[in-house]
């Protein structure tokens, strides 16, 4: 199983959408959050980071599955409607996604469809790079998966399923050791992971201050 950054490591369908993934409101908040986290280098594409792959992607449930950031879209400056696809159906145990839209979801979703599936309270996953975040996790007691748990893998699905059992507070932010610098946030609202992903952006370059 390939472990560079970027890689889709589960099997997938997409299927064309004949209507909008999400409705002008919805989308403009999503693209509101993502541009914030763009200007803050918490998802984007650089030449020198991840052999240049995207990185950074996020989601929000919808009445039946979920829409989430393509892959390989974050690099884009800004975020436009053929770069959200819809989830319609993620098998676990197959690791096999169902998705409408016109480009491959990013290589996070069976992560964050478990996150879906294990918490009804969440209704938006934001999944971040940050070096500073990730680097002062302990100083900042943020709960996380094992370094040997790699990034899209079954044992990452596991570990996140393991992790939200044991840290019931929402929203929630999360390390995962084995996928550097990777940071999710998740709670019912939009500003619950976009502010909290900021806040703790803060308190980590205070550490180091």
């Amino acid at each position: 199983m390939s472990e560079v950054e970027g890689t889709i490591q589960f099997a997938y369908n997409l299927s064309p959408s004949d209507e909008d993934i999400l409705d002008q409101a919805a989308f403009s908040e999503l693209a509101a959050w993502r541009s914030i986290l763009f200007a803050l280098d918490l998802l984007g594409q650089t030449p020198d980071k991840y052999g240049g792959y995207a990185y950074g992607n996020l989601s929000c449930a919808l009445e039946s599955g979920f829409a989430i950031t393509a892959s390989q879209t974050s690099g884009a400056q800004e975020l436009i409607p053929e770069h959200v696809v819809r989830v319609v159906d993620a098998n676990l145990e197959r690791f096999w996604i169902e998705a409408e839209g016109s480009e491959p979801p990013s290589s996070e979703s069976i992560t964050h469809a478990m996150i879906y599936q294990a918490d009804e309270r969440s209704r938006f996953v934001f999944h971040i790079h940050s070096t500073e975040i990730w680097s002062a996790r302990a100083e900042l007691n943020l709960p996380e998966t094992a370094s040997e748990v790699a990034y899209g893998s079954r044992e990452m699905a596991g570990a996140v399923n393991q992790l939200l059992a044991n840290n019931q507070s929402r929203p929630l932010v999360f390390a995962t050791a084995g996928h550097e610098d990777g940071i999710f946030a998740l709670g019912h609202h939009a500003r619950d992971c976009g502010g909290l992903l900021v806040s703790y952006l803060a308190k980590a370059r205070a550490l180091t201050s």
